[in-house]
């Protein structure tokens, strides 16, 4: 017992530190601002999606809203959320390693966990990312149901109903995890049916369990439908969930197989160590039963390949979801391989620190030296050097009032929460409608020019214009209505630069806006000069 709490601590702190880099700034991935933002307006008592347009599901919203209600910084208390549920989910990964592979030294799921710690910190894993509470939820239902199948047992009725719950919370943060279901499901049946004699009276058994786990894995989907058809909101629910997915994930859509393949390159590790690992089942593995849990994580990474075929698109963020198999059967390979021949307990523990320091280095070796940059200059005076957002707000928010607007063209939609400004738009993810895909914003589209010309008709007091790929590749009448305007009605007031150390050392290697350059534009009209005067110096 003391051991397992020295473990699960262990993990705990492990995250946090490992992850601690991410606390450096207000945006590493531009849908936690969107969350975080969803979170503040919900938190507010509008319900998501009818306030601010966004496409992802009702319970990543929802997760997000407790930490914008706390009294510290939101952006800090969520990403510490998030990296104690990586060690928790790491933690949980080591008990499911003991229950497929028992080992009593745990070395095959003391390696599974601690590769989650440091594979989380790549593909875009350090953000609040939906992917981390999905594989939270996917590891706990799956554990809950191990532990009487490993005894010999059958799940009962009420731990499958408890189960359901958990998968269908999962679906309301990230639909994906359908397909950890499906794998689940065949798994389940690997597990417990030894020969193939068995599968017709084990079918007959499970039939009631599982029909109980499936109709309770509806039942908050249909709980989030319910109220939104109740407070009269069922178009902007239908709209975010189910035209934009629509929209946005269409068949017509050319899979990104490049994007996939550099995004797996950053897992390239866990991926040799999986490989090794099924290749070498027969010698790793001591019984039957083990071999059949090989095949099991196996399906579990060809369930989650068919998924990344059916998103298409292919983001860095969504390849979190192959963590878990990964770096089970990496522990599997490594474990079995090679810890368990090590007869100390110190040179075991030795080897792992040293293994695990090399990887962190090798996965993680641009955010930590980006990060030792960044710290020396705000340790130097430059409070927020590097994160264009926060330099933003420090500077905006003394100086709005209450009934003033700011507008925010790009990807840093975490200004209008940082600063607490009211935005012009529903469309705050770019500042504008998606331009090649209509309704994927997650509410009824609108052409662009429309909602440019409506936007700048509001008079916003501020307008950011992040210097980035959305505003050069906006629409040519649409840049234009903004530029004209710009030209006419605002004055340049202060140009927020990039740090160096985002060219030398990108903190996130696909997606990172957080230290995007950006103008600053004050109407003006404003009756006070001084303001502007101020940022200006």
């Amino acid at each position: 017992m003391r051991y397992e709490s020295f473990v699960f601590f262990s993990f705990i702190l492990g995250a946090i530190l490992l992850r601690s880099p991410a606390l450096l700034y207000s945006v590493l991935n531009y849908d936690e601002s969107m969350y975080l933002l969803m979170g503040a307006e919900f938190a507010r008592g509008h319900m998501p999606y009818t306030t601010v347009c966004d496409l992802k599901p009702f319970g990543l919203f929802a997760l997000a809203t407790p930490f914008t209600m706390l009294p510290v910084d939101p952006v800090i208390a969520a990403r510490i959320g998030a990296s104690v549920i990586v060690g928790l989910t790491a933690w949980m990964l080591s008990r499911v390693a003991a229950l497929l592979f028992p080992d009593g030294r745990r070395a095959i799921g003391i390696v599974a966990g601690l590769g989650y710690l440091i594979f989380s910190l790549a593909d875009g894993g350090m953000a609040f990312q939906g992917e981390i509470f999905q594989n939270a939820c996917a590891v706990l239902a799956l554990l809950l149901v191990l532990r009487p199948v490993v005894r010999g047992e059958r799940p009962g009725m009420a731990l499958m109903a408890g189960v359901g719950l958990i998968l269908g919370i999962a679906i309301q943060i990230k639909q994906s995890v359908i397909f950890d279901m499906l794998a689940f499901l065949a798994g389940y049946f690997i597990l417990t049916t030894p020969t193939f004699r068995d599968v017709t009276a084990n079918l007959r058994a499970s039939l009631k369990p599982l029909i109980m786990l499936g109709v309770m894995a509806l039942v908050p989907t249909i709980g989030v439908i319910l109220l939104y058809a109740i407070t009269g909101n069922a178009d902007a629910w239908f709209a975010a969930n189910v035209e934009a997915h629509r929209v946005f994930y269409g068949i017509t859509r050319p899979i990104s197989w490049d994007a996939g393949f550099r995004a797996m390159s950053e897992q390239a590790p866990i991926w040799i160590g999986t490989v090794v690992a099924a290749v070498s089942a027969r010698w790793l593995t001591v019984d039957g039963r083990e071999k059949r849990a090989v095949l099991f994580l196996t399906i579990w990474i060809v369930a989650v390949i068919l998924c990344q075929i059916f998103l298409r698109i292919a983001s860095d963020h969504y390849f979190l979801q192959f963590l878990p198999p990964l770096c089970l059967l990496t522990g599997l390979a490594l474990g079995r391989g090679l810890l368990i021949h090590l007869p100390r307990r110190r040179a075991r523990a030795a080897f792992l620190a040293v293994l695990g320091g090399i990887t962190v280095y090798a996965v993680a070796k641009h955010p930590l030296m980006h990060s030792i940059y960044i710290v020396k200059d705000r340790l130097a005076g430059d409070a927020w050097a590097g994160d264009t957002p926060r330099r933003v707000a420090a500077d905006l928010k003394p100086l709005l009032q209450p009934d003033d607007k700011l507008y925010v063209v790009g990807f840093q939609p975490a200004i209008y929460f940082l600063t607490g400004a009211e935005s012009p738009t529903r469309f705050s993810f770019t500042g504008l409608p998606n331009f090649d895909y209509p309704g994927r914003d997650g509410c009824p589209w609108v052409d662009p020019a429309v909602e440019m010309q409506r936007i700048l008709d509001s008079r916003p007091r501020f307008i950011v214009v992040e210097d980035g790929i959305f505003y050069r590749e906006m629409r040519e009448d649409v840049r234009r209505m903004l530029d004209r305007n710009l030209e006419y009605n605002y004055r340049k007031v202060k140009f927020y630069d990039q740090h160096p150390v985002h060219h030398e050392y990108p903190f996130e290697r696909f997606v990172m806006n957080g230290g995007a350059p950006v103008d600053l534009y004050e109407w003006t009209d404003t009756p006070d000069p001084a303001p502007a005067a101020a940022l200006q110096e």
